[in-house]
């Protein structure tokens, strides 16, 4: 005897939890709100997707993929490799100043705690990732010695932080994108 057919479509499911958490935090969602977000009942929801926290590692890639990674493709074509991250600087304060009062979710989600282990996990990989990539494209420059590739990447870290604190306290959009570029343009002088 099969099961009852789902009465849902899970990728709008899935969109509707990537806006539920991207609004209200790891720790400001509930089951309830995710349920409700994809208009399914608390019995579909755990069959289809498990718990908050899967859902929640399942939107975070989803995420990773869908706008974390083609922001990071601003980093490759430029030639020197300040150039490329000074280009990411500016693609990032556009998505910060085109998101208001909700940012970045990866970023926002890095800037509260979460109650779960697996969800601060989930998060914490994810930036690591990011500083590794910024990382590794700075190395690109012979010039530039590991150990300043890592603090720049750390400084762009705390930039990227700040742009998405501006957009989560409903700044500006052209403030937001005029601290992008004068941050992206003051990468040229921490050589």
């Amino acid at each position: 005897m099969a099961g009852r057919p789902k009465s849902f479509d899970e990728e709008a499911a899935m969109d509707a939890f990537v806006d539920v958490f991207w609004t209200k935090g790891y720790g400001g969602t509930s089951v309830d709100d995710l349920q409700s977000a994809a208009g399914i009942k608390r019995g579909s929801f755990y069959a289809s997707f498990g718990s908050k926290d899967d859902v929640f590692q399942t939107v975070m890639d989803r995420y990773w993929n869908g706008v974390t990674e083609p922001g990071l493709s601003n980093l490759e074509p430029a030639e020197t490799a300040i150039d490329g991250v000074a280009d990411f600087l500016r693609h990032v304060g556009r998505f910060m100043s085109e998101n208001p009062f909700r940012g970045c979710l990866l970023l926002s989600s890095a800037g509260t705690s979460t109650s779960k282990v697996e969800a601060s996990e989930a998060v914490s990989e994810r930036m690591a990732h990011l500083e590794a990539r910024l990382t590794e494209r700075l190395q690109t420059d012979p010039d530039l010695p590991l150990d300043r590739a890592r603090e720049l990447a750390a400084y762009v870290l705390t930039i990227l932080l700040g742009l998405n604190a501006m957009a989560r306290t409903g700044h500006d959009g052209n403030s937001i994108r005029a601290a992008a570029e004068f941050a992206a343009s003051s990468l040229h002088k921490t050589l």
